[in-house]
């Protein structure tokens, strides 16, 4: 009977990236999955989180024997996957433990670097796929709902989610000690790969609109900057652009300096010494070290940037206490609810078992019995009925309230009363 809530998973931490590539299932493919899984007799509720760090299956069941193969079978079988699972044993979680499980995923606490932001985002579109679904899943629905409420909290009264913690994102955060607002700046991104690209992204997010994007595979660069609206330019026009723009950004894999000393004393010379800031996340770097020197110049290079991770990072960890106290709290909250589920119709059933052995008993015995004797056999009866469930009863409700039921022990009950069967009886009746 004690349906459980299960979650089945691969991540950074028990799986190599090739090996979590092969998981990667996509939107539509989880919509096809719960159908799937609306055919097996073992499984109530299906969802599945899938991202580039993690693919985890949710699943509300009554038999957690089959859902390890059943997971690997729709891999080899449905999705004709050749996947070798000897490379990577799943993560397994039971009970309120997957309901931690989940909690800590959305407050970035599972996350490859602690506290990211775009985990909360994934598993708000993960219940928002449960809310868009034509099957029901009211308990993985509010599983998802509060996890997501959990994972904004943590973000809101905790400092576990700020400050840079990526080398594009601190790239950005060290812009912002030069300038406030970044609307009227124009930016120079020398390179069109992985870095260039994030850090072109976190300085839209922060406001800037005006970008150059030099790079020397013309297609490449070019795709970079449609994506960015931005205009491309030839690695020979460096000099050039530096007379106009307030920040340069250089983000290749070039043996040697892409930017002179020299070329940059010419172009604050044309700019009338107006301040330029240049950062170098380069390896090795691109701009030459010597511009450091130059006074009306700010650069920054990749151990700059590097201190400020380690800082953030010192920052975010010592607010790992705060984090899981409020995780703590909402795992309690939604056990509650869970727990209420599974007391609410034991402890209508159990009365309903007693109440069948005292009418039976009743039936037994009553052509016996006088009209004055059947109703002082009555109130006896129900009387002893009331009495003998009263401690079970509050002692139940007593567990649920102090978070100290689990599902085991409301099985228990279910198997020493064989309530499924009491369950099936009060279908028949009604039907």
């Amino acid at each position: 009977m004690s349906e459980q809530l299960i979650v089945i998973g691969w991540n950074h931490k028990n799986a190599p990236v090739e090996f979590r590539d092969k998981l990667f299932l996509s939107k539509d493919e989880i919509q096809n999955l719960v159908k799937e899984s609306g055919q097996t007799d073992f499984i109530q509720e299906l969802t599945v989180l899938s991202t580039c760090n993690r693919t985890e299956f949710y699943i509300v069941s009554s038999d957690t024997g089959p859902l390890i193969n059943w997971v690997k079978e729709i891999y080899t079988i449905n999705l004709k996957r050749n996947i070798d699972f000897v490379d990577g044993d799943p993560n397994t979680h039971q009970g309120v433990d997957t309901i931690r499980h989940l909690f800590r995923v959305a407050s970035g606490m599972e996350s490859m670097m602690l506290g990211e932001n775009q985990i909360l985002s994934q598993v708000k579109t993960a219940h928002e796929h449960l809310l868009m679904s034509s099957i029901k899943t009211p308990l993985l629905n509010q599983l998802f709902r509060d996890a997501v409420s959990c994972g904004k909290a943590v973000r809101t009264e905790t400092e576990l989610c700020r400050g840079a913690v990526s080398i594009s994102l601190a790239a950005v955060e060290l812009s912002k000690r030069i300038y406030s607002s970044f609307q009227k700046q124009k930016i120079l991104l020398v390179g069109a790969g992985e870095s260039a690209e994030l850090t072109a992204k976190h300085f839209k997010e922060n406001g800037a609109t005006q970008f150059f994007i030099v790079n020397r595979s013309e297609e490449r660069g070019r795709r970079l900057a449609e994506k960015f609206s931005a205009e491309y330019a030839e690695l020979s026009e460096i000099p050039e652009l530096m007379k106009q723009v307030d920040i340069v950004v250089a983000a290749t894999h070039s043996k040697e300096y892409l930017i002179t000393s020299q070329q940059v004393s010419q172009a604050l010379s044309s700019r009338q010494y107006k301040n330029l800031l240049m950062i170098d996340i380069s390896t090795p770097r691109n701009i030459d070290t010597e511009i450091h020197e130059i006074q009306e110049v700010f650069l920054y290079d990749i151990d700059h940037l590097e201190n400020v991770i380690s800082e953030n990072l010192e920052k975010r960890k010592s607010e790992i206490p705060s984090a899981e106290l409020i995780i703590q709290k909402h795992s309690k909250k939604f056990m509650t609810w869970f727990k209420s589920l599974k007391v609410k119709p034991t402890i209508s059933l159990l009365t309903q078992y007693y109440e069948k052995i005292r009418m039976e008993e009743m039936k037994r015995i009553e052509y016996k019995l006088s009209e004055d004797e059947k109703d002082a056999m009555a109130k006896l009866s129900k009387g002893l009925v009331r009495k003998l469930l009263h401690y079970p009863i509050t002692h139940l409700k007593d567990l649920a309230d102090g978070q100290e039921l689990d599902p085991q022990t409301i099985d228990t009950i279910w198997r020493l009363y064989r309530l499924e069967e009491m369950k099936d009886f009060e279908v028949e009746k009604s039907e």
